[in-house]
């Protein structure tokens, strides 16, 4: 019998291993030709690298190796290495060949009928493995441990011959394998297997009633139900059951209370329930449409007096601009005062993360008491905060990291029908648009607050509509919920006439871009960003000093947001079982070791983090519930590199995806297209027609069945195609923490057996390096973004550049550490205990 703080340690144990995140390999980056353009202002085309950054799904001080989930089931070859932040080599260049899948199983793959030694029949049963049946089915809690089981205890198995493409070494009958295979055809797997139920149980982020565990405060507010099951619980009430700063689009999501050992467990905001509640909104599917319009957004709890939110004029330490590779005598005052000092080189401040608009808004090192203040990752022990920072306005407008108040160009045709003052193209790029007869338009609206100021000088300005999202925009006065800037254009040398309601030449002060006095030169900025002249319009955001774009759209400066897909978690699969021995070898029978190595540090990076020996670590597979685990409830065959599970991933499974690029970078086809739109000359009709460019193209996910089933694919177009509720956004794929997927088809899963290390040992985002990848499976021609002109029509034609199906992923699989050979005593069987499970994991945890 488990004791109850053992089985507490082993449903931890089997958490931390349960759930894991496919890396998103962008095919098109890796095999299809680089764009040129003869454009000179054509961005740098990027190099492309998958990063993987760690997370709370990963088990930093476990072996870990390669993998790789496939939608082809032909032969594949891949050239690649993986490195850390730093450079450091974590897997060396390494070509593979990914075999054909298949699921055939040989006519020399039998049972071998031997006769089992009495001590493993008292353990397992009479007979156990002697021949085809379900010989784990009857006792599998028993001989496993409740939380171990799984669909694979029903599944029929037998100790077979070696020639069984599954075949594994057994470690309760020494000199003997067993195989699924071998009894896969004479007993197909059931439909239905009752420990399936007792697997969901014991899942620590399925929904759980907790209404026992309410305080009075929370039982006067919420029903007993609250929280129960996956609802919007919040989407009525969450103004008045939560403090301003509080609220957000989560208050829109389907959520319900977990065990505080799931990985995506958040502690609760209820008073006197910190440390006794845990939520989760990852193990739920939200409604797309109505988290599109969730009226709810955070607004920070700060009074007008408060001080506690004023810049600390804090200077950040010499070595950490250092470490960085910036200027140390230019970003001397890094965030002492209110400024965007991640504008310039936001990619060596933050080499991991997304950058986008947030690069460019305004901060200052504030008290750890602000309301709004968020902890710093370059500083630790120190925090920021914008609350008291207004936006730059010649920052945010000549934001490199992301375009939204760039011209978006012509609006619809029809947006001004009806409207005789404005032509079809007004407002669509820079320009004084009401430069002629301004009064006689704008006179009597009462928008344009003509009446109640006497500085007209707008009417001379130029101007554009831009994107939404661009925080320094204001919308536009004519109800067509087009949002307009003043900011993103140079102005005319001209001046208003008031009597003669026109623009005269005037010589002034025009050179300043954008308006504002931001220099990055000389990183000076002032706090009056806005424009003297510009007329007053409702700003975007009721608190101007912060962007008012989701925050779910990049990865925040020194915090990570929530996902924007709920990623639904997918029930724990079969965790190692309770053992009686450490294992000397896997159950391939070869055993590997993590190269040993001592973690180089300069001087500088010495003072920043600790020194670290990582010893040799044997690794591999030491039993049957945790490789099934990886593999659908099945073994994989064996291959030259290391395992193949042909379809191991079911059609409908629910795994978590990143689309991550070791820049920031998004991966994925669409980004191979967006770069296209802004290189290929061929692209010049397409770029105009379409809204937007490569750095603020949102990817949605198509859930209506059909031929599209899971495909990536611009979110106005598939708005357009299938409405909100069949389009979630996909913004938080492009995070490291990744979003919910739901596989449209089946996938072939491999795994490299000798590229094992532990992560801990590396400084993180790791970045994968892909040389090449070949197959017959994969077609180019509906991969690489069109480079001609009449490759253009037909790609317009088939809607191509919208949309992209994922069909290579990267993995990393938990290993099992080994026992070292010269500790191996004699092979005996094994009986399950608890406790050596434990003496299987805390040695190397130990270490």
């Amino acid at each position: 019998m488990l004791t109850s703080t053992v089985l507490s340690w082993l449903l931890f144990f089997v958490t931390a291993h349960a759930y894991e995140t496919w890396h998103l390999v962008d095919l098109s980056q890796v095999i299809c030709p680089k764009p040129t353009s003869s454009m000179t202002d054509a961005p740098e085309f990027p190099e492309y690298n998958l990063g993987i950054n760690y997370t709370n799904e990963l088990q930093v001080d476990a072996p870990h190796i390669v993998g790789f989930i496939r939608a082809s089931k032909q032969a594949v070859s891949i050239t690649f290495k993986i490195e850390d932040f730093y450079g450091e080599q974590v897997v060396p260049e390494t070509t593979v060949e990914l075999q054909e899948g298949s699921d055939a199983i040989p006519s020399a793959c039998s049972c071998t009928n031997p006769n089992v030694p009495p001590e493993v029949s008292a353990t397992y049963g009479v007979g156990y493995g002697s021949s085809c049946g379900k010989w784990d089915e009857a006792r599998c809690g028993t001989l496993w441990g409740n939380i171990t089981v799984g669909d694979w205890c029903c599944r029929s198995w037998c100790y077979a011959t070696a020639d069984c493409p599954d075949a594994y070494q057994s470690q309760a009958i020494p000199g003997q394998f067993f195989s699924y295979a071998a009894c896969s055809v004479t007993h197909p797997p059931p439909s239905t297997c009752s420990w399936s139920e007792v697997q969901k149980k014991a899942d620590p982020c399925t929904c759980k009633d907790q209404s026992s565990l309410f305080n009075a405060a929370m039982q006067a507010k919420f029903v007993d139900s609250y929280g129960s099951s996956c609802s919007t619980w919040d989407m009525v009430n969450c103004a008045a059951n939560y403090r301003p700063d509080q609220v957000d689009t989560w208050c829109c999501a389907n959520w319900c209370y977990v065990d505080k050992e799931c990985p995506s467990a958040v502690a609760s905001l209820n008073p006197g329930m910190e440390g006794i509640l845990y939520w989760s909104d990852t193990v739920c599917v939200d409604d797309p449409a109505l988290m599109m319009q969730c009226p709810y957004k955070p607004q920070p709890n700060v009074s007008a007096t408060d001080t506690s939110c004023d810049c600390l004029n804090a200077a950040i330490p010499t070595y950490i601009l250092e470490s960085l590779g910036v200027n140390v005598t230019f970003y001397a005052d890094y965030g002492s005062q209110c400024g965007p000092h991640d504008a310039d080189e936001c990619d060596k401040f933050f080499p991991g993360a997304d950058h986008a608009m947030w690069c460019c808004t305004s901060w200052c090192w504030v008290s750890e008491n602000c309301p709004t203040a968020r902890g710093s990752t370059l500083w630790p022990g120190h925090f920021w905060s914008e609350e008291h920072c207004e936006l730059d306005a010649e920052a945010v407008s000549a934001c490199k990291w992301e375009s939204l108040c760039e011209c978006r160009g012509q609006l619809p045709a029809g947006t001004f029908d009806g409207n005789g003052n404005f032509a079809a193209d007004y407002g669509s790029s820079c320009s004084a648009w009401d430069s002629v007869n301004c009064k006689v338009v704008w006179g009597s609206d009462a928008d344009s607050s003509w009446n109640t100021s006497s500085d007209h000088e707008w009417c001379c300005d130029s101007w554009c509509y831009v994107n939404e999202a661009c925080p320094i925009a204001k919308k536009s006065w004519l109800g067509i919920g087009f949002y307009f800037s003043y900011e993103t254009c140079d102005d005319p040398a001209t001046t208003y006439n008031e009597q003669t309601d026109s623009c005269d030449p005037l010589r002034r002060l025009s050179a300043r871009r954008r308006s504002g006095s931001f220099s990055s030169s000389r990183r000076s900025w002032s706090s009056g960003g806005s424009r003297r002249r510009s007329p007053y319009a409702a700003s975007t955001s009721a608190r101007r000093r912060s962007w008012s774009a989701p925050s779910t759209v990049s990865q925040r400066r020194r915090a990570p947001p929530p996902p924007a897909v709920r990623r639904r978690a997918p029930p724990p699969p079969v965790p190692s079982p309770t053992e009686g021995r450490r294992r000397s070898s896997s159950l391939s029978g070869q055993t590997f070791s993590t190269t040993p190595r001592r973690r180089a540090t300069s001087s500088v990076e010495a003072s920043l983090r600790r020194r670290r020996t990582i010893p040799e670590t044997p690794y591999g597979y030491a039993n049957r519930p945790h490789m099934m685990n990886n593999y659908g409830g099945t073994m994989p065959y064996q291959t030259p590199y290391g395992y193949t599970g042909y379809n191991a991933i079911p059609q409908q499974s629910s795994p978590n995806v990143a689309m991550y690029g070791a820049a920031g970078f998004v991966g994925g086809l669409g980004a191979a297209y967006m770069y296209n739109n802004m290189y290929s000359d061929s692209w010049g009709m397409h770029r105009r027609r379409r809204y937007g460019d490569f750095h603020n193209q949102n990817f949605c996910i198509v859930t209506d069945p059909g031929s599209r089933n899971g495909a990536f694919m611009a979110c106005e177009q598939c708005y357009h195609l299938y409405g909100f509720s069949s389009c979630p956004s996909a913004d938080s794929c492009r995070t490291a923490t990744g979003c919910r997927y739901t596989t449209p088809q089946s996938y072939s899963r491999d795994e490299l057996a000798a590229t094992g290390f532990i992560p801990q040992a590396y400084t993180p985002p790791l970045k994968v390096i892909f040389t090449s990848i070949t197959g017959q499976g994969i077609d180019t021609a509906s991969i690489c973004p069109p480079l001609t002109p009449a490759d253009v029509a037909l790609a317009e034609q088939f809607n191509r550049t919208m949309s992209f199906k994922p069909e290579l992923f990267l993995v990393l699989s938990r290993q099992d550490v080994l026992e070292a050979a010269e500790q191996t005593g004699a092979a005996t069987g094994f009986a399950p205990s608890a406790a050596l499970l434990l003496m299987l994991v805390l040695p190397h945890l130990h270490k």
